[in-house]
């Protein structure tokens, strides 16, 4: 019996991936300017030709999905109103049979882009990308409707959907999959770090904890970003750490050591803390 093994093509295949800007389509322009690039990528994988989405909005660029996702968008699937951008994501992967022969498959979406802030606001069935905006309603051929709204799952409802979740891992990759391969940057385009604070904390801990440091440090960055917190530098420090990255992680444990000093909560600190910035320190 054939089984599907959907492959991350970005991790597998980065070192061989080559952009050939020739290729690339005209950007499309949305409201105030901001833009949506698809950059031209050449994959080693055998009948693999996509690009990649990009969002430019105020001088900053960020993918809208995630490395491994092809994506192709026209400027007819523009709203009228230039607010929203249907696009055609797609998630490549490899059928092997019984006889362990593989071949190339892939699996397109629908998915609904905010031109404001570059928020995957919605998900959908591939064919409802095929339609027309009729005022600022998307119809699709089968007669269904779309006003935009964002349906993209909250960083709150999210972490009380996993947090009962054992192991650590199933935690994690729950995480990852409820995000529907958006990239950590869209969906803080749609959930603020400013206004879910405690909860992208809690997501990138539970990722830490389930072996997923680098998609945690996204989302510790991004609170980071709203202001420095005593636990988060813990946390970033503990990932960062895990990650190889020493020195930038030494940084984070001095800082959280000085702050839980400067709080009266030395005696709470703990043990790793010392012994990771003990090097630091004789360096210095």
């Amino acid at each position: 019996m054939a089984s599907l093994k959907w492959v991350l093509i970005g991790s597998l295949f980065a070192t061989a991936a080559c952009a050939f800007a020739e290729d690339e389509d005209p950007p499309i322009v949305g409201i105030g300017g901001h833009t949506v690039t698809f950059r031209a990528t050449k994959w080693t994988m055998p009948g693999v030709e996509s690009a990649t989405a990009w969002f430019t909005a105020n001088g900053k660029t960020f993918p809208l999905f995630g490395a491994d996702i092809g994506a192709d968008g026209h400027s007819y699937m523009l709203s009228p109103d230039k607010k929203t951008l249907l696009l055609d994501p797609v998630v490549f992967g490899m059928l092997s049979d019984e006889n362990q022969e593989e071949k190339l498959v892939s699996q397109q979406h629908c998915d609904v882009i905010s031109m404001e802030t570059g928020c995957v606001l919605a998900d959908r069935w591939a064919t409802f990308c095929v339609g027309e905006w009729k005022g600022n309603q998307w119809v699709s051929a089968d007669g269904d409707v779309l006003t935009p709204t964002l349906e993209t799952v909250s960083p709150k409802d999210l972490l009380k959907y996993v947090s009962s979740m054992e192991p650590a891992q199933s935690r994690a990759e729950s995480i990852e999959s409820s995000l529907n391969f958006l990239s950590p940057e869209s969906y803080m385009a749609c959930h603020p770090p400013a206004q879910n604070v405690q909860a992208y904390n809690g997501l990138g801990f539970y990722l830490a904890e389930g072996g997923r440091d680098e998609l945690a440090l996204k989302f510790y960055r991004g609170v980071e970003a709203v202001g420095k917190r005593t636990v988060l530098m813990l946390n970033m420090a503990d990932s960062l750490w895990r990650l190889n990255k020493q020195d930038e992680a030494q940084r984070y444990y001095r800082e959280y050591g000085e702050a839980m000093a400067a709080a009266g909560k030395a005696q709470k600190i703990p043990q790793r803390v010392a012994e990771r910035t003990a090097h630091q320190g004789m360096k210095n």
